[in-house]
């Protein structure tokens, strides 16, 4: 992997094409850490963003969940279960899913507020005593900071409004309620590349062309190597964190805009952190129609070697209704993808015969 092209330029030049707000990124290399900030907090309130500047992470307090379980109770095979998505849960309640996805992996928030609930009572103050002070981690938490980043979601095609009232409801906290910044970041993935117990890093279930292990996805590169992340997206923020152990190289992007994801991949490709999945031609048959399980809604069209998908879910902290429409083109083992399928939120499979798995969760095929 190349990382040698500059982090400031990357992302300079990711922001001015994809008009994001505001971002903070950093990256650690040979024990080096570098760090740049570009844009405004907010937008019409033109307070810069600085490296320092904090971030709702969203779904990147999942390896934080992780750790906390790993530091508290262990992780027995009901925890691995849910820590890994595979506890056979849906991905807001703890119901069951649909028979059609029974003992596939289909992500699951309700997971990690049960594995949360198992750490110790209340969450904030053990994951402050086993994680977030052990580590240094003064900035991140679970409590809305001074000056924070303000989400951005669509307004219009192109637009961008801030999101004015953003309460993260305590019961999600174990699945995306922390904040924290680019330098705090970078510190717990350096516990991830050198002390952190290695099972959580081990993968437990396959999807999307990659693993999930617990609160990590894990992937295999053609060139052998291996690389940990995970993604973060909720009331107009988009954020990564990369690790690739074998450098000792960690890279955080996180982004004040619903269009971050943008953002942050033009930023990963321009540092040579992740292979481009590879095109392919193969392609599962009979996968066309609409899907939809608790809200979240699929349509899947043929058109060519690819596909036409539509997706739309509900922001579970602003009650903002998203819609995406995209095309996307097979990449092997039945999984499609658009934007090169670099980022695992970029991707789509068909894991069994009228199931397909969009925005990571199973959602089986609408009746006719």
């Amino acid at each position: 992997m190349n990382t040698g092209f500059g982090l400031e330029e990357a992302v300079r030049e990711a922001r001015a094409a994809t008009g994001v707000p505001g971002v903070a990124a950093g990256l650690l290399r040979d024990g080096e850490t570098v760090f740049v900030a570009d844009g405004v907090l907010e937008l019409g309130r033109p307070l810069p963003v600085r490296a320092e500047t904090p971030f709702r992470i969203a779904s990147i307090t999942k390896p934080f969940t992780a750790t906390l379980c790993a530091a508290t109770v262990g992780v027995d095979e009901r925890l691995r279960a849910l820590l890994s998505h595979t506890a056979g849960l849906r991905c807001e309640s703890a119901d069951a899913l649909p028979p059609a996805a029974k003992g596939l992996w289909s992500y699951s928030n309700a997971g990690y507020w049960e594995a949360g609930a198992a750490c110790g009572a209340p969450l904030d103050a053990a994951m402050r005593a086993q994680v977030l002070e052990p580590l240094g981690l003064a900035a991140t938490g679970f409590a809305e900071p001074d000056y924070p980043a303000r989400g951005h979601v669509q307004e219009g095609e192109t637009g961008h409004r801030a999101v004015r009232v953003d309460s993260y409801p305590v019961a999600r906290w174990a699945s995306g309620g922390l904040w924290s910044t680019a330098g705090d970041l970078l510190r717990f993935a350096a516990h991830h590349l050198d002390g952190a117990p290695a099972a959580l890093h081990e993968p437990q279930a396959a999807a999307l062309g990659a693993h999930y292990a617990l609160g990590w996805w894990v992937r295999l590169h053609a060139d052998g190597s291996t690389t940990l992340d995970h993604e973060g997206s909720v009331a107009g923020y988009q954020s990564l964190l990369l690790l690739v152990p074998a450098e000792s190289v960690a890279l955080v992007v996180l982004t004040n805009s619903w269009r971050g994801s943008g953002l942050v991949r033009r930023v990963v490709e321009s540092l040579g952190l992740l292979s481009r999945a590879r095109e392919a031609t193969d392609a599962p048959e009979q996968i066309e129609g609409a899907y939809e399980l608790d809200g979240v809604e699929a349509s899947i069209s043929r058109t060519g070697a690819g596909v036409a998908v539509s997706e739309a879910e509900t922001d579970p902290v602003t009650g903002t209704r998203r819609s995406l429409r995209y095309p996307a083109r097979p990449i092997g083992d039945g999984v499609y993808a658009f934007a090169g399928g670099t980022l695992m939120s970029h991707r789509l499979d068909f894991p069994r015969p009228g199931l397909a798995r969009v925005g990571w969760v199973a959602l089986p095929r609408r009746a006719r």
